[in-house]
């Protein structure tokens, strides 16, 4: 069988069993496949097919000179060829890499520098691997944990500002417009609603819709969610509530004025009892259950 139709022939899927075997074993097949997989969607007209056949077998019984013409099928080729590149050169210059953290769950994943973030539950975060080097940007909706690998810089992206980085380690949170950053080793420069601070090591900054908080520095040297306990500091009842079905991946309905008044403590994250209980104590609250829920109501 001559090369033209064999390939011809491959392309629109007619090849026997015995046939696809030998097709399979010339060593142009590897590069054939390739073009075939990246113009999956292209279909070839079955009457050009049935046409291009017919004229080959016609030229085996004639007796007149044969002359030998191009491969029609090459400029073909050419361009899926080239169609193929150019869906390659777009998947890799456009795609975007998605890390995420459900309910109840973490996430541990490096960057193509190697630095390494850990997503806290219900978090997202989102980079581009191909060209990092000029496009150094992570996105991020929730929290996150960040050690950067030494001498990297990269700046994390969230609805509530801009936080850069050189070789450090810090954490970021951005939740309901709300931004909290801490810094824990090297510095971490934070900027939100034209302003600008420089964190060192142990120092905290926070907004809420681009306005300053008074928030305290950080003790340790990692957040304490790492190890499953969750600080707050001023913040409003609904949000604490919010991290607790986070962590826990549960359903809390609170009926109760108490959210009127700010929580500042520290609640276990791999204890949904004693997190509770911390909470009916401060608020005077009593939990119930109501099939999945979990209703807090007014003692």
């Amino acid at each position: 069988m001559k090369d033209d139709v064999t390939l011809a022939r491959w392309l629109n899927n007619e090849m026997s069993d015995a046939e696809m075997k030998e097709f399979m074993l010339l060593p142009e097949y590897s590069t054939y496949s390739k073009i075939k997989e990246f113009s999956a969607q292209l279909t070839v007209p079955q009457a050009d097919m049935d046409s291009l056949y017919q004229k080959i077998e016609q030229r085996k019984y004639s007796n007149t000179t044969k002359v030998r013409k191009l491969n029609p099928w090459l400029p073909r080729i050419a361009a899926m060829l080239v169609m193929a590149l150019g869906v390659t050169y777009f998947f890799y210059t456009t795609h975007t890499t998605t890390q995420l953290a459900a309910n109840g769950q973490r996430a541990t994943f490096s960057l193509p520098d190697n630095s390494e973030v850990v997503l806290n539950s219900g978090s997202e975060a989102e980079f581009r691997e191909w060209n990092w080097a000029g496009n150094r940007k992570v996105e991020l909706n929730g929290e996150a944990y960040f050690k950067v690998a030494k001498g990297e810089k990269f700046d994390v992206v969230t609805p509530g500002g801009t936080v850069t980085v050189v070789g450090t380690q810090f954490n970021v949170k951005a939740r309901d417009g709300r931004l909290d950053v801490t810094c824990f080793e090297g510095k971490v420069k934070v900027t939100s609603n034209n302003n600008t601070v420089l964190l060192t090591p142990g120092q905290s900054v926070a907004y809420q819709n681009g306005t300053n908080l008074d928030v305290p520095n950080e003790e340790g040297d990692a957040p304490g969610w790492l190890t499953y306990e969750a600080s707050f500091s001023k913040e409003s009842l609904p949000h604490v509530i919010k991290e607790i079905e986070r962590q826990y991946n549960t359903t809390i309905v609170l009926k109760s004025t108490a959210s009127d008044s700010p929580y500042s403590g520290t609640l276990p994250m791999n204890n949904l009892d004693q997190a509770l209980d911390l909470i009916q104590t401060s608020y005077h609250l009593k939990a119930s259950k109501d099939g999945k829920k979990i209703i807090l109501t007014a003692e």
